[in-house]
Protein backbone atom coordinates (compact mmCIF):
# COMPACT_ATOMS: atom_id res chain seq x y z
CA UNK A 1 0.00 0.00 0.00
CA UNK A 2 1.20 3.24 -1.27
CA UNK A 3 1.58 6.67 1.23
CA UNK A 4 -1.40 8.62 1.12
CA UNK A 5 -1.14 12.18 1.48
CA UNK A 6 -4.49 14.20 2.30
CA UNK A 7 -4.26 17.76 3.52
CA UNK A 8 -6.73 18.22 5.79
CA UNK A 9 -6.66 21.77 7.36
CA UNK A 10 -4.99 24.18 5.11
CA UNK A 11 -7.30 27.05 4.40
CA UNK A 12 -9.32 26.53 7.49
CA UNK A 13 -6.12 26.25 10.14
CA UNK A 14 -5.66 29.73 8.55
CA UNK A 15 -8.81 31.28 9.83
CA UNK A 16 -7.88 29.59 13.13
CA UNK A 17 -4.83 31.40 13.74
CA UNK A 18 -6.03 34.63 11.85
CA UNK A 19 -5.61 38.26 13.72
CA UNK A 20 -8.59 38.52 16.51
CA UNK A 21 -7.78 42.25 16.72
CA UNK A 22 -5.16 44.47 15.00
CA UNK A 23 -3.60 47.20 16.93
CA UNK A 24 -0.41 48.05 18.31
CA UNK A 25 -2.05 49.21 21.33
CA UNK A 26 -3.47 47.48 24.44
CA UNK A 27 -6.66 46.33 23.13
CA UNK A 28 -10.30 46.38 24.69
CA UNK A 29 -10.68 43.16 27.34
CA UNK A 30 -14.53 43.61 26.12
CA UNK A 31 -14.05 43.93 22.58
CA UNK A 32 -11.63 40.79 22.78
CA UNK A 33 -14.05 38.63 24.28
CA UNK A 34 -16.43 39.25 22.22
CA UNK A 35 -14.64 38.34 19.00
CA UNK A 36 -12.92 35.31 20.74
CA UNK A 37 -16.30 34.17 21.48
CA UNK A 38 -17.33 34.42 17.76
CA UNK A 39 -14.14 32.66 16.68
CA UNK A 40 -14.70 29.21 15.08
CA UNK A 41 -14.21 26.26 17.25
CA UNK A 42 -11.59 23.35 16.10
CA UNK A 43 -14.16 20.91 15.46
CA UNK A 44 -16.30 23.25 12.85
CA UNK A 45 -12.74 24.23 11.52
CA UNK A 46 -12.18 20.63 10.89
CA UNK A 47 -15.42 20.23 9.38
CA UNK A 48 -15.15 22.67 7.02
CA UNK A 49 -12.03 21.98 6.44
CA UNK A 50 -11.35 20.81 2.28
CA UNK A 51 -9.19 17.77 1.24
CA UNK A 52 -6.93 19.23 -0.73
CA UNK A 53 -4.63 16.51 -2.24
CA UNK A 54 -4.41 12.98 -2.59
CA UNK A 55 -1.10 11.24 -4.13
CA UNK A 56 0.28 8.03 -4.27
CA UNK A 57 3.84 7.76 -2.88
CA UNK A 58 6.24 4.41 -3.03
CA UNK A 59 6.29 3.09 0.16
CA UNK A 60 9.42 1.65 0.38
CA UNK A 61 11.11 5.11 0.34
CA UNK A 62 11.54 7.15 3.27
CA UNK A 63 12.01 10.18 0.63
CA UNK A 64 8.74 12.81 1.35
CA UNK A 65 9.98 14.76 -1.41
CA UNK A 66 8.52 12.86 -3.88
CA UNK A 67 4.46 14.36 -3.36
CA UNK A 68 6.25 17.88 -3.28
CA UNK A 69 3.74 19.16 -6.02
CA UNK A 70 0.85 18.66 -3.73
CA UNK A 71 2.38 20.30 -0.64
CA UNK A 72 2.01 24.24 -0.37
CA UNK A 73 3.55 26.11 2.31
CA UNK A 74 0.62 28.66 3.96
CA UNK A 75 0.75 31.76 2.81
CA UNK A 76 1.94 34.22 6.07
CA UNK A 77 -0.85 36.16 7.59
CA UNK A 78 -1.22 39.40 6.69
CA UNK A 79 -1.13 42.09 9.18
CA UNK A 80 0.68 44.31 12.00
CA UNK A 81 2.47 42.49 14.72
CA UNK A 82 2.31 41.90 17.46
CA UNK A 83 -1.66 40.82 16.97
CA UNK A 84 -4.19 38.85 18.71
CA UNK A 85 -4.72 35.43 17.15
CA UNK A 86 -6.22 32.29 18.36
CA UNK A 87 -4.62 29.35 18.71
CA UNK A 88 -6.36 26.04 18.56
CA UNK A 89 -3.81 23.29 20.29
CA UNK A 90 -3.14 20.27 19.31
CA UNK A 91 -2.31 16.90 21.65
CA UNK A 92 0.60 17.61 23.78
CA UNK A 93 1.46 20.91 22.80
CA UNK A 94 3.01 22.65 25.37
CA UNK A 95 2.64 26.38 26.73
CA UNK A 96 6.42 26.56 26.21
CA UNK A 97 6.55 25.37 22.98
CA UNK A 98 3.44 28.44 21.83
CA UNK A 99 5.45 31.03 23.53
CA UNK A 100 8.74 30.20 21.81
CA UNK A 101 6.66 29.93 18.31
CA UNK A 102 4.77 32.78 18.90
CA UNK A 103 7.78 35.04 20.27
CA UNK A 104 6.23 35.89 23.50
CA UNK A 105 6.73 34.85 27.86
CA UNK A 106 5.10 31.39 28.51
CA UNK A 107 3.57 33.06 31.84
CA UNK A 108 2.24 35.53 29.05
CA UNK A 109 0.11 32.89 27.81
CA UNK A 110 -1.18 31.58 31.49
CA UNK A 111 -2.23 35.18 32.02
CA UNK A 112 -3.94 35.72 28.79
CA UNK A 113 -5.81 32.61 29.54
CA UNK A 114 -6.60 32.83 32.94
CA UNK A 115 -4.54 29.72 33.10
CA UNK A 116 -2.59 28.83 36.41
CA UNK A 117 1.42 28.94 37.03
CA UNK A 118 2.32 25.66 35.76
CA UNK A 119 -0.94 25.19 33.67
CA UNK A 120 -0.83 23.20 30.34
CA UNK A 121 -3.51 22.67 27.73
CA UNK A 122 -5.53 19.48 28.02
CA UNK A 123 -3.74 16.32 27.10
CA UNK A 124 -5.08 15.77 23.84
CA UNK A 125 -9.09 17.51 23.71
CA UNK A 126 -8.19 20.95 20.93
CA UNK A 127 -8.17 23.96 24.03
CA UNK A 128 -8.37 27.65 22.06
CA UNK A 129 -5.80 29.86 23.47
CA UNK A 130 -5.67 33.85 22.61
CA UNK A 131 -1.78 35.04 22.47
CA UNK A 132 -1.01 38.33 21.30
CA UNK A 133 1.66 37.12 18.85
CA UNK A 134 4.83 38.52 18.18
CA UNK A 135 5.85 36.80 15.25
CA UNK A 136 2.90 34.37 13.47
CA UNK A 137 4.09 30.99 11.91
CA UNK A 138 1.59 29.11 10.13
CA UNK A 139 -0.41 26.80 13.24
CA UNK A 140 0.18 22.62 12.01
CA UNK A 141 -1.64 21.00 9.24
CA UNK A 142 -3.27 17.63 9.82
CA UNK A 143 -1.89 14.92 6.75
CA UNK A 144 -3.14 11.68 6.83
CA UNK A 145 -0.49 8.73 6.15
CA UNK A 146 -1.32 5.01 4.76
CA UNK A 147 0.64 2.55 6.64
CA UNK A 148 2.56 0.37 4.80
CA UNK A 149 4.08 -3.01 5.70
CA UNK A 150 7.28 -2.08 8.07
CA UNK A 151 6.24 1.25 8.60
CA UNK A 152 6.83 2.14 12.69
CA UNK A 153 5.39 5.02 14.89
CA UNK A 154 9.18 6.09 14.85
CA UNK A 155 9.90 5.70 11.10
CA UNK A 156 6.84 8.14 10.31
CA UNK A 157 7.72 10.09 12.87
CA UNK A 158 10.56 10.54 11.44
CA UNK A 159 9.48 10.94 8.13
CA UNK A 160 7.69 13.78 8.87
CA UNK A 161 9.80 15.35 11.15
CA UNK A 162 7.20 14.84 14.45
CA UNK A 163 7.87 13.63 17.69
CA UNK A 164 6.98 9.94 17.85
CA UNK A 165 5.41 9.87 21.33
CA UNK A 166 3.14 12.66 19.78
CA UNK A 167 2.51 10.93 16.50
CA UNK A 168 1.13 7.97 18.53
CA UNK A 169 -0.90 10.54 21.09
CA UNK A 170 -2.51 11.79 18.30
CA UNK A 171 -3.69 7.91 16.75
CA UNK A 172 -3.30 5.70 19.86
CA UNK A 173 -7.39 5.71 20.59
CA UNK A 174 -8.45 4.88 17.12
CA UNK A 175 -5.73 2.62 16.50
CA UNK A 176 -4.24 1.16 19.86
CA UNK A 177 -0.81 1.01 20.34
CA UNK A 178 0.82 -1.34 17.30
CA UNK A 179 -0.22 -0.71 13.40
CA UNK A 180 -0.87 -2.33 11.10
CA UNK A 181 -1.10 -2.21 7.15
CA UNK A 182 -3.56 0.24 5.54
CA UNK A 183 -4.48 1.91 8.66
CA UNK A 184 -4.59 5.30 7.99
CA UNK A 185 -2.49 7.81 10.49
CA UNK A 186 -3.41 11.06 11.38
CA UNK A 187 -0.07 13.63 11.71
CA UNK A 188 -0.05 17.18 12.76
CA UNK A 189 2.49 18.87 10.94
CA UNK A 190 4.76 21.92 11.35
CA UNK A 191 4.30 23.55 7.88
CA UNK A 192 7.84 25.24 8.44
CA UNK A 193 9.96 21.99 8.86
CA UNK A 194 7.67 19.91 7.03
CA UNK A 195 8.28 22.65 3.84
CA UNK A 196 11.82 22.10 4.28
CA UNK A 197 11.72 18.50 4.09
CA UNK A 198 9.85 18.53 1.20
CA UNK A 199 12.20 21.07 -0.34
CA UNK A 200 14.99 19.94 1.19
CA UNK A 201 18.04 20.55 -1.38
CA UNK A 202 21.07 19.27 -0.03
CA UNK A 203 24.36 21.26 -0.89
CA UNK A 204 26.54 18.42 -1.46
CA UNK A 205 26.96 14.73 -1.50
CA UNK A 206 28.13 14.71 2.50
CA UNK A 207 24.94 17.30 2.87
CA UNK A 208 22.69 14.67 1.39
CA UNK A 209 23.73 12.29 4.04
CA UNK A 210 22.18 13.87 6.49
CA UNK A 211 18.38 13.44 6.83
CA UNK A 212 16.14 16.42 6.79
CA UNK A 213 13.52 16.91 9.62
CA UNK A 214 15.40 16.89 12.66
CA UNK A 215 14.60 20.08 14.84
CA UNK A 216 14.91 20.91 18.27
CA UNK A 217 11.96 22.25 20.54
CA UNK A 218 12.92 24.57 23.14
CA UNK A 219 16.48 26.08 24.71
CA UNK A 220 19.62 23.55 24.80
CA UNK A 221 19.51 24.22 28.57
CA UNK A 222 15.65 22.86 28.39
CA UNK A 223 14.21 21.27 25.37
CA UNK A 224 14.09 18.39 23.41
CA UNK A 225 15.16 17.05 19.54
CA UNK A 226 12.39 15.32 17.48
CA UNK A 227 13.48 13.34 14.67
CA UNK A 228 17.28 13.67 16.02
CA UNK A 229 19.73 13.09 12.97
CA UNK A 230 23.56 11.26 13.80
CA UNK A 231 26.90 12.65 12.45
CA UNK A 232 27.66 10.61 9.76
CA UNK A 233 30.91 8.69 9.70
CA UNK A 234 33.53 10.80 7.45
CA UNK A 235 37.66 11.05 7.23
CA UNK A 236 39.63 12.66 9.91
CA UNK A 237 37.39 12.23 13.12
CA UNK A 238 35.61 9.41 14.95
CA UNK A 239 32.52 9.67 17.46
CA UNK A 240 33.41 9.09 21.18
CA UNK A 241 29.88 8.70 21.85
CA UNK A 242 27.57 7.68 18.91
CA UNK A 243 24.73 7.06 21.08
CA UNK A 244 24.99 11.07 21.99
CA UNK A 245 25.99 12.26 18.72
CA UNK A 246 22.92 13.14 17.59
CA UNK A 247 21.17 16.42 16.58
CA UNK A 248 19.16 18.72 14.24
CA UNK A 249 19.60 18.54 10.49
CA UNK A 250 20.94 22.20 10.26
CA UNK A 251 23.70 21.84 13.00
CA UNK A 252 25.12 18.31 11.87
CA UNK A 253 25.15 19.50 8.18
CA UNK A 254 27.14 22.40 9.52
CA UNK A 255 29.14 20.16 11.56
CA UNK A 256 29.93 18.05 8.47
CA UNK A 257 30.74 20.82 6.50
CA UNK A 258 33.19 22.54 9.33
CA UNK A 259 34.70 18.74 9.75
CA UNK A 260 35.72 18.45 6.18
CA UNK A 261 36.81 21.55 5.93
CA UNK A 262 39.61 21.36 8.60
CA UNK A 263 40.43 17.96 7.01
CA UNK A 264 41.06 19.40 3.71
CA UNK A 265 43.30 22.69 5.06
CA UNK A 266 44.83 20.77 8.19
CA UNK A 267 47.85 18.40 7.82
CA UNK A 268 46.95 16.89 11.35
CA UNK A 269 48.16 13.27 11.52
CA UNK A 270 45.37 12.06 13.49
CA UNK A 271 41.38 11.79 13.74
CA UNK A 272 39.58 14.51 16.00
CA UNK A 273 37.60 12.93 18.82
CA UNK A 274 34.25 14.30 18.40
CA UNK A 275 32.33 14.28 21.61
CA UNK A 276 28.89 14.51 23.35
CA UNK A 277 26.15 16.64 20.79
CA UNK A 278 22.24 15.21 22.31
CA UNK A 279 20.42 11.99 22.54
CA UNK A 280 18.27 10.63 19.47
CA UNK A 281 15.43 12.54 21.48
CA UNK A 282 17.62 15.41 23.26
CA UNK A 283 16.60 16.09 26.83
CA UNK A 284 18.79 15.69 29.89
CA UNK A 285 22.46 14.04 29.09
CA UNK A 286 24.91 13.02 32.14
CA UNK A 287 26.67 16.33 34.10
CA UNK A 288 25.52 18.39 31.09
CA UNK A 289 24.16 21.59 31.72
CA UNK A 290 22.91 22.07 28.10
CA UNK A 291 22.92 19.97 25.04
CA UNK A 292 19.62 19.08 25.18
CA UNK A 293 18.25 20.37 21.70
CA UNK A 294 20.82 19.24 19.37
CA UNK A 295 23.06 21.82 18.59
CA UNK A 296 25.65 21.73 21.07
CA UNK A 297 28.55 19.75 20.21
CA UNK A 298 31.28 19.07 22.26
CA UNK A 299 34.99 17.77 20.74
CA UNK A 300 38.32 17.23 22.11
CA UNK A 301 41.49 19.85 21.58
CA UNK A 302 43.64 17.91 19.07
CA UNK A 303 47.01 17.09 20.42
CA UNK A 304 50.34 17.81 18.91
CA UNK A 305 51.01 14.68 16.86
CA UNK A 306 54.28 13.14 18.88
CA UNK A 307 52.23 12.96 21.76
CA UNK A 308 50.23 9.67 22.84
CA UNK A 309 46.64 10.28 21.57
CA UNK A 310 45.31 8.77 24.51
CA UNK A 311 47.04 10.96 26.98
CA UNK A 312 44.51 14.21 28.48
CA UNK A 313 44.72 17.16 26.69
CA UNK A 314 46.67 19.34 29.15
CA UNK A 315 48.25 22.93 27.70
CA UNK A 316 51.71 21.63 26.91
CA UNK A 317 50.25 18.89 25.37
CA UNK A 318 47.68 20.59 22.85
CA UNK A 319 48.17 21.09 18.89
CA UNK A 320 47.36 24.93 19.72
CA UNK A 321 47.85 26.27 16.05
CA UNK A 322 45.80 22.80 15.11
CA UNK A 323 42.98 24.09 17.44
CA UNK A 324 43.00 27.37 15.09
CA UNK A 325 42.69 25.77 12.25
CA UNK A 326 39.40 24.14 13.75
CA UNK A 327 37.69 27.14 15.41
CA UNK A 328 38.25 28.97 12.18
CA UNK A 329 36.60 25.75 10.17
CA UNK A 330 33.35 26.02 12.44
CA UNK A 331 33.91 29.90 12.14
CA UNK A 332 33.49 30.08 8.55
CA UNK A 333 30.15 27.98 8.28
CA UNK A 334 28.50 31.50 9.49
CA UNK A 335 25.92 29.42 11.73
CA UNK A 336 27.73 29.58 15.04
CA UNK A 337 26.20 31.18 17.76
CA UNK A 338 29.30 30.63 20.74
CA UNK A 339 32.01 28.92 20.90
CA UNK A 340 33.20 28.08 24.94
CA UNK A 341 36.76 27.36 25.68
CA UNK A 342 38.49 28.10 29.01
CA UNK A 343 39.90 31.98 29.10
CA UNK A 344 43.23 30.61 29.85
CA UNK A 345 43.21 28.47 27.17
CA UNK A 346 42.23 30.88 25.12
CA UNK A 347 45.38 32.92 25.94
CA UNK A 348 47.17 29.96 24.50
CA UNK A 349 45.23 30.10 21.39
CA UNK A 350 45.46 33.70 20.93
CA UNK A 351 49.55 33.12 20.46
CA UNK A 352 49.21 30.04 18.45
CA UNK A 353 46.65 32.42 16.01
CA UNK A 354 49.18 35.18 16.44
CA UNK A 355 51.97 33.17 15.44
CA UNK A 356 50.27 31.60 11.88
CA UNK A 357 49.48 34.85 10.97
CA UNK A 358 46.47 35.84 12.22
CA UNK A 359 44.95 39.38 12.50
CA UNK A 360 44.15 41.52 15.37
CA UNK A 361 40.75 41.93 13.11
CA UNK A 362 40.34 38.14 12.92
CA UNK A 363 41.66 37.66 16.71
CA UNK A 364 38.88 40.13 18.04
CA UNK A 365 36.42 39.05 16.28
CA UNK A 366 37.14 34.90 17.34
CA UNK A 367 38.50 35.28 20.64
CA UNK A 368 37.57 36.87 24.06
CA UNK A 369 41.00 36.70 25.12
CA UNK A 370 42.28 39.52 26.05
CA UNK A 371 39.61 41.47 27.10
CA UNK A 372 38.47 39.65 30.09
CA UNK A 373 36.22 36.51 30.89
CA UNK A 374 33.52 38.50 31.55
CA UNK A 375 33.43 40.43 28.42
CA UNK A 376 30.60 39.77 25.75
CA UNK A 377 33.26 39.91 22.73
CA UNK A 378 34.13 37.09 20.13
CA UNK A 379 32.84 34.39 19.29
CA UNK A 380 35.18 32.03 21.58
CA UNK A 381 34.15 33.03 25.37
CA UNK A 382 34.81 31.62 28.36
CA UNK A 383 32.91 29.12 30.08
CA UNK A 384 34.20 26.64 33.61
CA UNK A 385 35.07 23.12 32.65
CA UNK A 386 36.18 23.74 28.80
CA UNK A 387 39.93 23.26 29.42
CA UNK A 388 40.49 20.12 27.01
CA UNK A 389 37.64 20.56 24.63
CA UNK A 390 35.70 23.19 22.43
CA UNK A 391 31.80 23.28 23.41
CA UNK A 392 30.58 24.39 19.86
CA UNK A 393 26.85 25.97 20.09
CA UNK A 394 25.09 26.37 16.55
CA UNK A 395 22.54 29.23 16.05
CA UNK A 396 19.12 27.64 15.49
CA UNK A 397 18.44 26.14 12.03
CA UNK A 398 15.49 28.03 9.52
CA UNK A 399 12.97 25.09 10.03
CA UNK A 400 12.76 25.41 13.79
CA UNK A 401 10.29 27.56 14.65
CA UNK A 402 9.91 26.34 18.38
CA UNK A 403 13.96 26.54 18.97
CA UNK A 404 15.25 29.15 21.47
CA UNK A 405 18.41 30.67 22.83
CA UNK A 406 19.24 31.35 26.49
Amino acid sequence: MGLRVELLGLSAALVACEAIAATPNEPDPTRLAYEIEDAPTPEKLEQAAPAIAQVPVDSASDDVTSFAPSWRMPAPTSGQLPRWIQHPTVARETIEQLALRYGVQAQSIREWNNMTAEEQPHPWRPQPLRIRARRAPPPRQALDHAVAPGDTWGSIARRYGVDYRNLRAWNVSELGRELDPDEHVKIWVDPVVFNAIVHDKPANDRAAQVRPGAHGVGTPQAGSLIAGVQIPPGEGYELRFPKSAYGTTFAVRQTVAALDRFVASTAHPHPLSVGTMSRQRGGEIGSHLSHQTGRDLDIRLPLRAEVPQALNPTPRRVAWSVTWELVHAFAQTKSVQVIFLDYDSQRRLYKAAKATGASEQQLDAMLQFPRGSGASLGLIRHSPGHEGHIHVRFSCGPAEPECGSL
